[in-house]
């Protein structure tokens, strides 16, 4: 688990020297990727190996900007500047195309004014002229799909091109040793996301039309980057951290408000088994869906799903961890990948939600950042609740072996 500030980026190396299999979940920011993923890719690309699997979960900032580094500086999938890379799965705006859009839809002079300044200032809204009488020139970026069509990688081949969905398929064997159960998104997160940005289009043109034209795809994904989410719905309960207020138990609330955010719902989520082992890593995702699919792997009479780790949800966020979703999991490792900026994640909250019910076995919380003098550190609430926490001893990355 490296450190990606507020972000995610996660490298699994399953297997023994003979045969080793390398998975990258998200790539946090662009100085996780010179820091850390570009060394440590290197090192593996060295020793004759390769990853496998690039997993982009979805678009935001923290997930995806330093996997952008990484396939600027790898260029073309044949000839590999850092490391080979079998299979990417990503997201873009052809994606959230579920219902068929006309090939040859021409986008008028405004609409493409209106989507090169997104692609070149990230956002709606510009007080820059359209009057199309000259061309509009984007900065030189490239968004994750246009780099993925110039270096020719596959994209998506285990789901035949189409959306990563569970709708479109579940269940996605990498050998015969590895098996992924996807749980989110399903076409129905895709079809919401795909509104929004319709939605956010139509504030500037209210006839917007729909296009496979490829400017749609940098568009989108630009503007997704640069949007910088807040966390909304109820107040969380503040409290200061004192003795006589340092049980956990105190910061649960008796209600809860759940992730709205149309790019987090549309979260890449998975469960990987492997040799006997299952690991979930929930991304950014909604709750409600990660429940609705984990109860189908429930065999009659099971209670709860075990998991050998958990990554939990959006950093810890308290609308991404419903007790609901909790009476249905548990673990004896959480991880908590974040280093509490933006939105001072993980939330109180959360960590209580995590800890304050009964277990028979020690959990360990391991962060990748320390966080200074927190309620989760209190000695009486890890003897209480039966758990550890793990910080980094340096800056390096989080190793975890299981």
């Amino acid at each position: 688990m490296f450190p990606a500030l507020e972000g995610d980026c996660i490298l699994l190396s399953l297997g023994d020297q003979l045969k080793r299999t390398h998975i990258l979940i998200d790539g946090g920011f662009a100085v996780t990727y010179k820091n850390y993923i570009k060394p440590r890719l290197q090192e593996i690309s060295s020793k004759g190996e390769h990853i496998s699997l690039v997993v982009v979960t979805h678009i935001d900032t923290d997930h995806i900007e330093g996997i952008l580094e990484l396939f600027k500086e790898n260029n073309v999938a044949d000839n590999p500047q850092i490391i080979k890379i079998e299979e990417v799965w990503h997201n873009s705006y052809k994606h959230l195309q579920l219902e068929e859009v006309a090939e040859l839809t021409k986008l008028d002079w405004k609409e493409i004014a209106i989507l090169s300044n997104i692609k070149s200032k990230g956002r709606i809204g510009s007080k820059e002229s359209l009057s199309g009488e000259k061309d509009i020139s984007a900065e030189h970026g490239s968004s994750l799909a246009a780099l993925l069509y110039r270096g020719n990688y596959k994209w998506n081949t285990h789901f035949n091109g189409l959306a990563v969905s569970c709708d479109n398929k579940n269940i996605i064997r990498l050998d015969s040793d590895i098996v992924i159960r996807l749980l989110s998104p399903n076409n129905e997160k895709l079809y919401k996301l795909q509104e929004y940005w319709l939605r956010e289009l139509q504030k500037e043109k209210y006839d917007f039309k729909l296009s496979k034209d490829e400017l749609f795809n940098d568009a989108y994904e630009f503007y997704l980057m640069n949007q910088r989410e807040i966390e909304k719905g109820y107040e969380i309960k503040e409290i200061s951290y004192t003795e006589s207020t340092k049980d956990l138990n105190d910061y649960l609330s008796s209600s809860e408000s759940y992730d709205s955010s149309p790019a987090n719902g549309a979260s890449i989520s998975f469960v990987l088994e492997y040799n006997g082992k299952k690991l979930l890593f929930l991304g950014d995702s909604h709750p409600q869906l990660i429940k609705l699919e984990l109860e189908k792997l429930m065999n009659h009479g099971d209670s709860k799903l075990f998991f050998d780790l958990i990554k939990v949800s959006h950093h810890g966020s308290h609308r991404n961890t419903s007790k609901n979703l909790l009476e249905i999991i548990d673990s004896d490792i959480f991880l908590l990948s974040t280093n509490g900026g933006r939105n001072k994640h993980p939330n109180n909250e959360t960590i209580a939600k995590i800890v304050c019910r009964e277990t028979h076995k020690k959990r360990r919380l391991i962060f990748n950042y320390l966080h200074g003098e927190q309620p989760w550190d209190d000695e009486g609430n890890k003897e209480k609740y039966n758990y550890n926490v793990n910080y980094p001893e340096d800056q390096q990355y989080t190793v975890i072996e299981l």
